[in-house]
């Protein structure tokens, strides 16, 4: 018998990788949880929400800079029934502070992007030349042509903003 569960397998994936996967896209088993101390670890957090129902991936978001906690995080539940279970009871706490778990929603694009991340440049690659082969996919309203601020020299990256999205749909068609 096949099993149709998509998060029977965990083991195959990576930490996070199905909360990343479904960035942009509803999924009823997934959950944000706001408020957490800086100092809360991921397994603070999935012993306490395991009283609900079985978490098959979570992420504790960390700010790079620092390496804590950002005081937030998400989980995706084998069940979507457990988020309702979650969600009945009022208040949360962990250790004492009070939590804020809510149903995750999809991330949606409030207007088309018209920006895009251009990697790979060498560093000494003119503005012209970049203009010259990307006006080709439509009007280019800027160029942002980032600077190490190290060695004061170009990076090998640019973003390139265009007047409108068409030109970004053209780019990632031709990729």
């Amino acid at each position: 018998m096949e099993d149709t569960n998509k998060y029977s397998n965990m083991e195959e994936f990576a930490e996070g990788s199905k909360i990343n996967a479904s960035k942009n896209q509803q999924d009823d088993g997934k959950m944000f949880i706001g408020g957490l101390s800086w100092d809360k670890s991921k397994k603070d957090l999935t012993e306490y929400l395991s009283q609900f129902g079985e978490a098959v991936d979570y992420r504790i978001k960390i700010d790079p800079v620092t390496g804590r906690s950002r005081g937030f995080g998400f989980v995706v539940f084998k069940d979507a029934a457990s988020v309702g279970k979650v969600l009945e009871l009022k208040e949360h706490k962990l250790d004492g502070k009070l939590i804020d778990p809510k149903r995750a929603k999809a991330l949606k694009w409030k207007a088309p992007p018209k920006k895009v991340f251009v990697g790979g440049l060498n560093p000494d690659t003119s503005e012209e030349q970049i203009k010259e082969y990307f006006v080709a996919f439509g009007e280019i309203e800027n160029i942002e042509l980032p600077m190490d601020i190290k060695t004061n020299k170009r990076r090998g990256f640019c973003f390139i903003t265009y007047t409108d999205e068409e030109p970004v749909k053209k780019l990632l068609e031709s990729r």
